[in-house]
């Protein structure tokens, strides 16, 4: 007689459960990867924006350094350096275009004695008035005051001929003048003034640059030699 074999159900039943159970640690897996994976996404999206603050409060914090470096620490004019940087920049333009090009030297007439007279606090201060009265006379963006030493400041003046570079120059003494800024030991007047020497010039490639601050260094000379307080136009025999 045939024996007749029986599946043992309990131990069916058994790995049916431990399936069950390793299905559900499975997609217990699956899902903390898959929250994983978000909050590294997240991460890595903060990381780039925060790296883009960064790099943008860079920027801006090179704009001010080179802004700074580019500025006269006591008026808050452009200093000498960056002066000569457009002066450079802008002969060279001029020249390309056919444009005049012109300088005005300016120089606070007995400085040395007003700071003897009032202390160089007051002379500090009388500089920063200055400079910001001067800055305030020009208007056009391709126009720069600097102060290039001491008492001395400069304005550079692109595509501008001798009349108009004139025209500022007498506005600004003027304009000095209506301060009335006391100074007891100038001997030309009883407040703070300033003698200017104008050059105007087209850029030619046979010419150096240096030529027009020589031309208004001589007209700022001629400006202190017929009694200062006044503006002088570069000229051969003045």
């Amino acid at each position: 007689m045939s024996k007749i074999w029986f599946q043992d159900k309990p131990s069916s039943q058994k790995n049916r459960a431990e399936l069950l159970e390793e299905n559900q640690l499975l997609y217990n897996e699956v899902l903390a990867s898959r929250e994983a994976a978000s909050i590294t996404a997240d991460l890595v999206v903060q990381q780039f924006a925060r790296m883009e603050e960064i790099n943008a409060n860079l920027a801006k914090v090179n704009d001010e350094l080179q802004k700074i470096s580019s500025l006269d620490g006591l008026t808050g004019v452009a200093n000498r350096r960056f002066h000569d940087e457009m002066f450079s920049r802008e002969w060279r333009r001029c020249r390309r275009n056919r444009l005049s090009l012109s300088l005005v030297m300016i120089d606070i007439d007995f400085f040395k004695l007003y700071n003897d007279c009032y202390g160089h606090p007051a002379g500090d201060a009388c500089l920063k008035k200055v400079a910001e009265t001067l800055n305030s006379v020009i208007q056009r963006p391709t126009d720069l005051l600097a102060r290039y030493g001491g008492e001395e400041f400069v304005y550079t003046l692109s595509e501008c001929d001798k009349d108009a570079a004139y025209a500022i120059a007498e506005k600004a003494r003027i304009t000095i003048e209506e301060l009335q800024i006391p100074h007891q030991e100038s001997s030309i007047s009883a407040f703070i003034s300033i003698s200017l020497g104008v050059a105007s010039i087209i850029p030619e490639q046979s010419i150096e640059h240096k030529t027009l601050n020589e031309h208004a260094d001589n007209a700022l000379y001629h400006a202190k030699e017929s009694g200062r307080n006044c503006v002088k136009v570069y000229s051969v025999c003045h």
